[in-house]
């Protein structure tokens, strides 16, 4: 699988991180990114793995970050955890098709037949705005669009016969309302996945391992989390069924 090998610190968002590690006489995040990219190509995926998670630990977890981490658990048969990792991925840049395709591939090894929590097609095209921009960019289009509007909303008061600058702060306010809403659904709305781990688990009626076993898991199913006790995540499939799962044993990742 090919990895992400940009090697411009702006590409990966590590200057920072870079400039700090340098500072301290320690391997700049650059240095760890190339270093586990080679790890990777010489097939030695632990150490890569390593390198990858060593710059998510510091902050440096850009969507190229994740998503040679998802490659590298997947060639080291952690199917699990590169399923999360894509996904994290691909929430940071949702438009990437390398990152689609991967995922894709990734999902095709999991052993349930249980589809993942995903937008319908019909959602996704009335909401295009929603699900193709990642919450920073959706957050950088909001406060660009609140200072269009309200520049707007300014020259409209020397301008009141305007029938343009009324149609574009419409658009404008529109616009607004559109992307804010998209903005607050992530923050507040937005439910995590559970991505199962081990290669299979049990799936109980109750918070307690003592409870009746609805159903096995397999490693790489994903599916949605209803709630959340200490070390136990209520999990739902497509079909509603609910059930309580082990928190060590999934993943959860952001919608």
């Amino acid at each position: 699988m090919r990895l992400r090998t940009a090697a411009l610190l702006a590409l990966l968002g590590l200057g920072t991180v870079a400039v700090a590690r340098e500072t301290e006489g320690q391997p700049s995040a650059e240095e760890i990114f190339v270093a586990a990219n080679q790890a990777y190509e010489l097939g030695d995926f632990e150490t890569a793995i390593s390198g990858y998670e060593d710059l998510v630990v510091l902050g440096a977890d850009g969507g190229s970050v994740h998503f040679n981490l998802g490659n590298a658990y997947l060639r080291n048969g952690e199917l699990g955890l590169a399923i999360a990792e894509l996904r994290r991925s691909r929430n940071l840049m949702p438009r990437d098709r390398d990152v689609q395709a991967n995922l894709s591939f990734a999902r095709q090894s999991a052993r349930d037949a249980i589809a993942p929590p995903e937008a319908s097609p019909v959602l996704s095209t009335l909401l295009f705005w929603h699900y193709s921009l990642s919450k920073s960019e959706l957050a950088a289009v909001l406060v660009i669009v609140n200072i269009l509007f309200w520049g707007v909303a300014g020259a409209r008061l020397f301008y009141r016969e305007s029938e343009v600058l009324r149609w574009i702060l419409i658009g404008l306010l529109v616009t607004l309302v559109a992307v804010g809403g998209s903005v607050a659904a992530h923050q507040l709305l937005a439910r995590p996945v559970a991505v199962v781990l081990p290669q299979e688990i049990d799936a109980y009626s109750a918070p307690d391992s003592d409870s009746v076993v609805r159903f096995k898991l397999h490693a790489g199913t994903e599916v949605s989390i209803k709630d959340e006790r200490e070390e136990w995540l209520r999990i739902a499939l497509p079909d509603n069924q609910q059930a309580w799962i082990e928190r060590s044993w999934a993943e959860a990742v952001a919608y």
